[in-house]
Formats: structure tokens, C-alpha cells, sequence
């Protein structure tokens, strides 16, 4: 069958790489039919995936380019996500392998997803903006050489100083063109979402901002 190309680079990067960082089978309200079709769905994900995205609840994607697989589902329309996987999905970021699943083993991939999917705010508004460059949790180093961690924050702002400069606009200052982004600058609701996040990352050594 023929594949075609994904609609827009978005469901492009979606299936290319991961890594197994957590078991998601263990939750409440799952029957036996439930965990054995996420199952399915991680065993495909990982035999598939498993050197761009991170696939578990937790770590960042060996791949800048490859969103992970818990921040799918709050990127990406789930009706196209699965159509994009039964007519055919091309990944755009390399090495360029194409997927298309079978309807049962779809199913089994959208179960999967569902099971770890992010749905606290903050730390979806930062793997969506942020995880490009920064190292957004409470280990690991940033993805881009000299972009501040965000274990770190606390001890260079206070949390009404970042709360301020969020609202009114930081200006990254990466030195490479190809990474330089817009001001980030986050409307009120995103700002307490992401003070928020970082008091769920912080440690006795890392605090958050105060």
C-alpha cells in the first residue's frame, strides 16, 4: 500500500524512537483486557520508537525533535493521530522510517498513550516549550549546551521576579540562530502553571523559586 506523508510536521515527529522509562499498568479501573491492550501498545511503541521518543511517564526523548509520548495526546488531534497511523505516517526528523499499523494494533497504541498521558498543566506547557533546550525535570542535563536547568530556577529568581518576567516577555539568548525562539512570554494562568511545576521538581537541594 502506499504511504503518504504525515499532514503537517507535527504528527510527523511523533513515531520514531523511545525509551522505556516506567511501568503505566498498575492503575485503578483496569480490567485484564485493558492492561493487556496498553500492553500491546507499549511493546509496539518500543519495538518501533525506541531511538527518538522517551515513551514513559517520565525522561526526555533521546531525539530533541521527537515529542514524548506522554505530551502526544495534548499536541495532537486524536481522530488525525489515528488516521496518520492506519493510512500511513512519515516521520520527518532522521532517520525516516515510515509506520502503518493494523486497526487492533492502533487501538492498542491510542490505549497506550491514554495510559500515560500528561495531563497536569505546567509540566505539559513546559515539555511543549521548554524541554527543546532545558532540562525540565529534577535529574538530567539540558538537551542544549548552556540553557539553564529547571532545577536550578530557585536559585536565581524569586518566584515573584519569574512570575514578572514571564508575564512580561524572557528573551533566550541561545547563541546559535537555528534554536533562537520568540520572548517567552506566558499569560497569567500559564505563569502560575508553571511556578506550579516547579515546585512538584524541587528538592532539598534544588528549591524551587520562593
Amino acid at each position: 500500500m502506499k504511504f503518504r506523508h504525515a499532514l503537517a510536521v507535527l504528527p510527523a515527529l511523533l513515531l520514531s524512537a523511545c525509551v522505556d522509562d516506567g511501568d503505566t499498568l498498575s492503575g485503578p479501573g483496569l480490567d485484564d483486557q485493558n492492561r493487556a491492550q496498553i500492553e500491546d501498545g507499549r511493546a509496539l511503541a518500543q519495538a518501533n520508537c525506541s531511538t527518538c521518543h522517551a515513551i514513559g511517564p517520565t525522561g526526555t526523548s533521546p531525539n530533541p525533535k521527537a515529542p514524548t509520548f506522554r505530551s502526544v495526546l495534548s499536541r495532537y488531534d486524536e481522530n488525525m493521530l489515528r488516521t496518520e497511523l492506519a493510512e500511513g505516517m512519515r516521520v520527518s526528523h532522521d532517520p525516516m522510517p515510515q509506520f502503518q499499523f493494523r486497526p487492533e494494533a492502533v487501538d492498542s497504541l491510542i490505549a497506550y498513550l491514554h495510559s500515560i498521558e500528561v495531563k497536569d498543566a505546567g509540566q505539559t506547557l513546559v515539555e511543549q516549550r521548554c524541554a527543546k533546550c532545558h532540562s525540565t525535570g529534577k535529574t538530567g542535563t539540558s538537551p542544549y549546551p548552556g540553557a539553564q536547568s529547571f532545577r536550578n530556577l530557585g536559585q536565581r529568581w524569586r518566584r515573584d521576579q519569574l512570575r514578572q518576567a514571564l508575564l512580561v516577555g524572557i528573551i533566550v539568548e541561545h547563541d546559535k540562530a537555528d534554536v533562537r525562539v520568540p520572548p517567552m512570554k506566558l499569560t497569567p494562568a500559564e505563569a502560575d502553571s508553571f511556578l506550579d511545576y516547579l515546585q512538584t521538581i524541587a528538592t532539598r537541594e534544588y528549591p524551587a523559586p520562593r
